[in-house]
């Protein structure tokens, strides 16, 4: 009886440093991305060859965004601003299809 309760202890305080963990870097990766993620209005600034540079690396964040959008932890962490960073790069995204052409 003694060793089920220490395995189920040791459960419960794995569990709890996993949503730890999970919480801290889902707090991080929301911070770094919506400091990182540039407006619309910022895409269309600088020369051709700049634009296309900040897209591509825009375009990579946003799959960074998807993946947290996946996670069910960082919806319930951080919900609202996942929602809104997937809202940014929608936008994004569509400024780079058009930017690709038909």
């Amino acid at each position: 009886m003694k060793r089920l309760g220490l395995i189920i202890a040791l459960i419960i305080v794995a569990l709890g440093a996993w949503f730890d963990w999970t919480y801290h870097a889902v707090r991080t990766d929301v911070t770094e991305l919506g400091a990182s993620l540039p407006s619309v209005d910022d895409l269309s600034k600088g020369t051709p060859e700049e634009n296309a540079e900040k897209l591509k690396r825009a375009v990579e964040d946003c799959r960074r965004v998807d993946r947290l959008k996946a996670s069910f932890v960082a919806r319930y962490v951080r919900g609202l601003e996942i929602k809104q960073l997937a809202e940014q790069c929608e936008l994004i995204r569509a400024q780079a299809q058009a930017g690709e052409g038909p």
